[in-house]
């Protein structure tokens, strides 16, 4: 389960990639929407960061950071409307999300054996 949650985040955050830069590609000269879509390769970073640490079975504190940030992403986007043609892109965020943090924290005990 913790390969399929590291997979699940590396997934998370390929998408989130591709909506950014498709939101990227929708805008013209507006500063601020420029300004917030490139910060939000930020959290792509750590979603992809977190998904590796999870699939090398190392920090699961940044791995299960990295499922809250899932989360948050997930509730932000079923709450605002998705870009132009990704209308289905928060649906997938709602099974990742929520698939990647059960998986996460059912594998809780594994973690702390590789720890000791």
């Amino acid at each position: 389960m913790r390969q399929a949650a590291g997979i699940m985040l590396v997934i998370f955050g390929v998408f989130l990639l591709n909506a950014v830069i498709s939101a990227l590609r929708g805008y013209g000269t507006d500063i601020s929407q420029l300004v917030f879509n490139l910060s939000m390769i930020i959290p792509v970073a750590f979603l992809v960061i977190g998904g590796i640490f999870c699939l090398m079975k190392k920090y699961w504190r940044v791995c299960l950071a990295s499922v809250w940030l899932a989360v948050f992403i997930m509730l932000v986007s079923l709450m605002g409307s998705p870009p132009h043609g990704l209308d289905w892109l928060s649906w997938v965020f709602s099974v990742l999300g929520t698939l990647s943090i059960i998986f996460v924290y059912l594998t809780k005990t594994e973690w702390k054996k590789i720890q000791d």
